[in-house]
């Protein structure tokens, strides 16, 4: 799912949003909590991927035989999803979990998104599970913040990407970019229908034109990103509301490892007609792989910007871990 932004757009284009009220729209921003805004030291980890120049951030406990690795969301990058750090310290100060933090920079990383798709995130993800089993990490989670539950999601595919094997799963603010769309465009049909249409033309790399996209996303966008996040069916279309339970279904049941599933309680991107603790449990009946642990983060935003939910969530993924020992 897209970060949330400034909902600045031209009030005279069709793509003026629907509810001005809604601030930091779609193309979702990062903010850091005072508590974790000053220096940090990291691990800086080189390795081998399409990805030129591409690096690995460990912190925490380095020493630590297992690897929690974060995937963010569009315009994420390393060091820019707000639970990172808190989760960090709460993990090293634990007596009984040993892991640390990795974060990575993809092609899609920060305005990447826009000209790469999910199979390149597979990709790029694998590389850097099979550097870190080359280190001789025992497990090796992976942790999706927003877009990266889709790259989660993506990467059970193992029969198309053949992805390396990880030991598990944390899905945090998977929603719907389509869901969301409705918030920030009154009528996206004119540019699904352009977008379509350059696909059509063999033009699916080339950029949507900047009156045919929210001007929140932040960066150019391809006519493939933009059907695979905004129209039903689209690669990206994971989480909507009104996906078929076969769908739903065919989905979870690739999970081959323990996954677990936390909804932010207050995510202000989820239109009022989803009903997010429905659709956890949703999961939960799709896949016996979904943790009974999964639920709602009890007054989180979509970034689990506030202390308190930063808290419960740290405890909630350490008790997650502790189940696959």
């Amino acid at each position: 799912m897209l970060r949330g932004l400034a909902g600045l757009y031209h009030k005279t284009s069709h793509l003026a949003a629907t509810n001005t009220n809604i601030n930091l729209l779609y193309a979702r921003q990062f903010k850091f909590n005072m508590s974790t805004s000053g220096p940090f030291t990291v691990v800086v980890h080189p390795f081998e991927s399409e990805t030129r120049h591409s690096c690995g951030y460990e912190i925490g406990n380095t020493k630590a035989r297992n690897a929690l690795v974060v995937i963010g969301g569009l315009t994420d990058g390393p060091h820019t999803v707000p639970v990172v750090r808190p989760l960090a310290k709460f993990i090293e100060q634990a007596q009984d979990l040993d892991y640390s933090i990795f974060e990575f920079r993809m092609r899609s990383s920060f305005t990447g998104f826009g000209q790469s798709n999910l199979s390149n995130d597979v990709a790029d993800t694998s590389a850097f599970v099979k550097y870190l089993r080359g280190l001789g990490k025992e497990k090796i989670v992976l942790m999706g913040h927003s877009t990266g539950c889709q790259d989660c999601m993506e990467y059970t595919h193992y029969d198309k990407h053949g992805s390396e094997p990880v030991d598990g799963f944390i899905l945090q603010g998977g929603i719907s970019d389509r869901d969301t769309l409705e918030l920030i465009m009154a009528d996206p049909e004119p540019s699904l229908e352009l977008a379509a249409k350059m696909i059509a033309e063999g033009k699916a790399d080339h950029m949507m034109p900047n009156d045919m996209i929210p001007s929140v996303l932040g960066a150019p966008i391809s006519a493939y990103r933009f059907q695979s996040l905004a129209a039903k069916g689209g690669d990206d279309d994971y989480f909507s509301a009104d996906l078929e339970d076969e769908k739903v279904k065919t989905f979870w049941s690739r999970f081959q490892k323990p996954v677990l599933v936390l909804h932010s309680g207050d995510d202000e991107y989820v239109p009022e007609k989803v009903d997010q603790a429905a659709s956890n449990k949703r999961y939960q009946a799709a896949s016996s792989l979904v943790s009974p642990l999964s639920g709602l983060i009890p007054g989180a935003s979509h970034t689990v910007d506030e202390p308190e939910a930063q808290e419960w969530f740290a405890k909630r993924v350490g008790e997650f871990l502790k189940t696959l020992n």
